[in-house]
């Protein structure tokens, strides 16, 4: 009896223990494989889970994007990754994290004490790829070369500039290694001056003088000016412009004043504004007017239009250009049109027709006035001339001289030269073919109380279009 008794006894306590001895041996298996109980890495619960396992939950995380390379000027370029076939993994760190552990003390994490692991993705690309296509990127190209370096001042349409290879000596091989550590790190950004990746070389006395020169000639060819026309139309003056202006000798050696400083060629910015006046002064320019028989006429160039203040222009820019002034700019006229544009006569004006022997007088596009007139006597050489011209001057009760005439006109209206417009007491009849055989001098014989209504009308500036 007591025999059984003690077999009994036995079982009852042996059985426990070889139950928890084979849950423990159960688990000690489990957790061989995977990670122990109160495992967190990377904010990922990997209780059980193997390295594999845990390694894509993270990659699951991760987002395709470009490597940032920023140069020792502080511009950037977007590295595409997937051309050089990158991808990352945490399984170095994964199974280190994993070797490390017991599986035999599993147990430890029934104790509430969490275990919280962080690492970072390990980059895995092709070194060959990564070396060809990184050698093709803009500034792997733009680098200077340290075999090929110079400090040399160039002439381009854009005005003087300095070609500096000095500054931008990227050692290419260095930065493979840089770029390479960095993305075997998994990191997403390398700055190449933080990684040493340019060399440094020291200047010729031939640099250094070019240098010096540079800082003058970046002076002197700074500041800008718009100049705005009429209508839309822009000249701009900058340095493709002022770059011109630099005092030369013979050899084309800058010349420099008693300071030591580059010196401005007036006969130069001199050119610059006669070549204003050239392409915007509109007296030059002949007109296509359309007349009041109906027909378009080309009226010749004569007086009238604008004329650019050429002394008040070339003072202005010697002051401008001495403070490096960036600004709009409207020009200084001596003489206005009254209108803007291609068609600068507007529609106040006063037509003289010399085939219909005709004068018109417009005001806003409306015809005010009109009357027969008689103009220079073609028969003897003294036809009025065609020209777009203006009244220049008005005057009361003159008296008009030549070589054998002295008249009085009580309406007298100078419109080009001694030409003028003015009364004609003298003639009884207006218009037809007078002016062939029996014209003016020249000027425009018009009806007294027809010339005295556009006296009292007409202003000075009226445009004045004659043509026949």
């Amino acid at each position: 009896m007591k025999k059984r008794l003690k077999r009994i006894l036995f079982i009852f306590c042996i059985t426990p223990i070889i139950m928890f001895g084979l849950i423990y041996i159960g688990l000690t298996a489990y957790y061989a494989d995977g990670f122990m109980f109160g495992v967190f890495i990377n904010g990922i619960y990997a209780t059980g889970k193997t390295p594999e396992e845990i390694n894509e939950k993270l990659l699951e995380q991760e987002k395709s994007e470009p490597l940032i390379i920023v140069d020792k000027f502080d511009e950037s370029i977007s590295f595409d990754l997937k051309q050089i076939g990158y991808q990352v993994t945490y399984l170095t760190g994964l199974k280190e994290i994993h070797k490390k552990q017991n599986p035999f003390l599993w147990f430890k994490g029934l104790s509430g004490e969490y275990s919280n692991y962080s690492i970072e993705p390990e980059g895995i690309f092709d070194e060959e790829k990564l070396k060809n296509k990184l050698f093709e990127t803009s500034f792997i190209k733009n680098a200077g070369d340290k075999n090929k370096i110079k400090v040399e001042i160039e002439k381009t349409s854009e005005g003087y500039q300095l070609v500096d290879t000095t500054k931008n000596l990227l050692n290419k091989e260095r930065a493979l290694e840089a770029v390479s550590e960095v993305l075997k790190k998994g990191e997403g950004r390398i700055n190449l001056k933080e990684k040493e990746c340019y060399d440094e070389v020291e200047l010729t006395k031939e640099m250094k003088d070019n240098m010096a020169l540079w800082e003058k000639i970046e002076r002197f060819q700074s500041g800008k000016i718009t100049y705005q026309m009429e209508g839309e139309q822009q000249e701009i003056l900058d340095a493709s412009v002022t770059s011109n202006w630099i005092l030369q000798d013979e050899e084309g050696e800058f010349l420099l004043d008693e300071k030591g400083e580059l010196q401005l060629d007036q006969e130069k910015l001199q050119e610059f504004v006669e070549g204003l006046c050239d392409k915007y002064d509109t007296t030059k320019k002949d007109r296509q007017f359309q007349t009041t028989r109906g027909d378009v006429v080309v009226v010749p160039a004569g007086t009238y239009g604008n004329k650019i203040d050429k002394k008040a222009e070339i003072e202005y820019l010697m002051e401008a250009f001495a403070q490096k002034k960036e600004e709009v700019h409207t020009p200084a006229y001596s003489q206005r049109a009254w209108g803007e544009g291609e068609d600068d006569i507007g529609d106040t004006y006063i037509e003289v027709d010399m085939t219909e022997q005709k004068l018109y007088y417009y005001v806003q596009g409306r015809q005010v006035l009109s009357a027969s007139v008689v103009t220079g006597c073609t028969g003897k050489g003294n036809g009025t001339p065609a020209k777009a011209c203006y009244i220049y001057y008005k005057q009361r009760n003159r008296v008009l001289r030549g070589e054998d005439y002295e008249t009085p006109v009580d309406y007298w209206m100078a419109v080009y030269g001694n030409i003028g417009i003015h009364d004609a007491k003298w003639r009884g009849k207006f218009g037809g073919t007078i002016y062939k055989s029996n014209g003016s001098h020249g000027c425009i014989n018009t009806p007294y109380k027809e010339v005295q209504k556009l006296y009292e009308m007409a202003e000075e500036g009226t445009p004045v279009m004659i043509f026949y």
